[in-house]
């Protein structure tokens, strides 16, 4: 229950909460017309909780397949991943195959991503890669690009996120592979991210106990014994204050306090504190000793490794007696050790023993004795360092198979996001060039039509010169019969006569008729011109006045001449092209 204490958000929540759980602790199968009468977030949170260890598999399968579909009708997918998701923690139970386990997790993966649950997707795609490793359907290689991807994603979600799906258990999976491969500072990474987030409870015990005895393991390696010493003696508290319920438990927690004694022993003589070393060592070999419940040889090898910290640090203080007796029950130890069928679990297990006979018989003064033992040490010292150096050897291989495998897949990202990188680019100055290519045909169709709306103007106003042009022709003919009829009478009009013989189309007149006229008729005058380089003003004026379809008669009364001067003025022009 101290899950759930921890799990409730708000005091209102209790009730449902207990009520939806407490039938699973039981062993009964819980109520869906409860679970389905709660809100979304206490459905997630229920989902997250469940711990149906006591059910049946019968009950288990079906209580699942409840509450997936109360979760579907509702709407809930993060609760459907959550109680299938559980169903997979508990295939052991269900005694279905690593091929099966497999399948699930890849389908729930799959489920994850369709429905975009960024956290649910990365937990079952960790669980879903271990899963295939197991089964050699992925390489170490690929597990490894897969965990430093993991642990990526992770970090970038955010490590809280993953609380709910043991995110503990999760970086420990991690750290260990890490731990296997030989790349000891990538375990320290991921092992660090873990330690906010360890319960010390009977229930999560193990990987608490386990992430802190890795990072301890650490930096004692590195000689940094002061941050290590600090881990073990974490270790140390939390097995004696810890009072589970479950012996099996409690033989585990005691093996842990024994062990982290004699490491705390070990440490504190490395660091010359004798007496205090010494004193671990005494609690953690009676601790060693005391345990009856391991098995025979698991109790024997347990002491065996525990005599040698107490040992060495009895050689180191000066009490030979006492060696000399911790020496005689090693030697009983290892006999019976000797007796096991799998004698090769025990093959250098006596190094450290032969080391500290041969300090023993040196102290004594035996060098006879001493050089034995120094002898067979260093025989088993020889072939412990070739199998270590074989095994780093392996390791080191097999991390930079993974790294360039991992270097491979970079490229490959790298290059797909480059080849994105240019089609979007690419897009992009496609893109550009449509909208200039857009503006510029706006532009264009704007300038076209102002150029029409000109053009339009212009050809209203030439009509309107045109027009105006045959009225003053009209006035002009009016006035030429009125002067022939006084004529006749023997009359003469001096105004009329000024009036008739006067100029109608004026420079003036000429000058603004010609900029309308080439508005309509761009190029038209600079085209005759230089067709015809000896064109005078009056021809023209002539060939201007054509173009707008004037007959001979109006040409004359609009330039003011007969329509002799008109006829004349074609004749020459009719010669001139002729000529040419």
């Amino acid at each position: 229950m101290k899950k759930l204490h921890r799990l409730l958000l708000r005091p209102s929540l209790m009730f449902w909460l207990f009520c939806a759980v407490r039938p699973l602790l039981l062993g009964q199968t819980i109520d869906a017309a409860s679970f389905r009468a709660m809100s979304a977030t206490e459905r997630l949170q229920v989902s997250q909780a469940l711990e149906p260890d006591d059910l049946d598999t019968a009950t288990l399968r079906s209580t699942v397949a409840q509450l997936c579909a109360v979760a579907q009708d509702e709407g809930d997918m993060r609760s459907v991943f959550a109680i299938k998701f559980k169903l997979y923690k508990h295939r052991g139970r269900l005694n279905e195959s690593a091929e099966t386990a497999l399948q699930w997790i890849t389908e729930l993966e799959g489920f994850a991503r369709d429905h975009k649950l960024e956290v649910e997707a990365v937990v079952a795609h960790h669980y879903a890669m271990f899963e295939a490793h197991g089964l050699k359907k992925i390489p170490n290689e690929r597990l490894y690009a897969e965990a430093l991807n993991t642990y990526e994603r992770m970090e970038a979600i955010g490590f809280e996120q993953f609380r709910p799906y043991n995110v503990v258990g999760l970086l420990w999976h991690l750290g260990q592979f890490m731990y296997k491969l030989g790349d000891l500072d990538r375990m320290h990474k991921y092992l660090h991210a873990a330690e906010p987030f360890l319960a010390y409870t009977e229930r999560d015990h193990l990987h608490t106990i386990l992430v802190i005895n890795h990072l301890q393991a650490y930096h004692q390696k590195k000689k940094e014994f002061a941050k290590a010493i600090d881990y073990a003696q974490k270790i140390l508290n939390f097995s004696r204050e810890l009072r589970p319920g479950d012996p099996a438990v409690q033989r585990r927690l005691r093996f842990w306090e024994g062990l982290s004694l004699l490491d705390i022993a070990g440490m504190r003589v490395e660091q010359g504190h004798l007496s205090e070393g010494e004193r671990y060592a005494d609690e953690g070999y009676r601790l060693s000793v005391a345990d009856q419940s391991n098995p025979a040889l698991e109790g024997v090898r347990g002491e065996y490794d525990a005599l040698q910290v107490l040992l060495t640090v009895k050689l180191k203080t000066g009490k030979l007696d006492e060696a000399a007796a911790l020496i005689r029950r090693a030697e009983v130890l290892q006999k019976i050790l000797n007796t096991d069928p799998n004698l090769e679990n025990y093959y250098f297990a006596p190094l450290k023993f032969y080391n500290n006979c041969a300090l023993y018989h040196e102290l004594r003064g035996d060098a006879a004795a001493a050089l034995r033992f120094t002898r067979l040490a260093r025989t088993l010292q020889d072939s412990l360092d070739r199998r270590n150096d074989a095994r780093k050897y392996e390791q080191i291989q097999q991390r930079l198979e993974a790294e360039k495998y991992t270097t491979k897949l970079q490229m490959v990202e790298q290059e797909k996001h480059l080849q994105t990188l240019l089609r979007n680019v690419a897009l992009l100055v496609l893109l550009l060039t449509v909208a200039l290519a857009w503006v510029n045909y706006r532009r264009l169709q704007a300038k076209r039509r102002q150029a029409l709306a000109e053009l339009e103007a212009a050809q209203h106003e030439l009509e309107n010169f045109a027009h105006a042009f045959r009225e003053k022709s009209d006035i002009a003919e009016t006035l030429r019969l009125d002067m022939e009829r006084l004529a006749n009478r023997g009359e003469r009009s001096q105004y009329l006569e000024q009036l008739a013989n006067s100029t109608i189309l004026t420079d003036e007149d000429w000058a603004r008729f010609r900029g309308v006229f080439e508005k309509v008729h761009p190029g038209f005058i600079e085209t005759e011109k230089s067709q015809h380089p000896g064109l005078t003003q009056a021809e023209l004026r002539y060939l201007v006045l054509e173009k707008l379809g004037l007959g001979t008669h109006e040409m004359a009364n609009v330039l003011g001449v007969s329509d002799g001067t008109i006829r004349q003025t074609r004749m020459r022009l009719r010669r001139k092209i002729a000529q040419k």
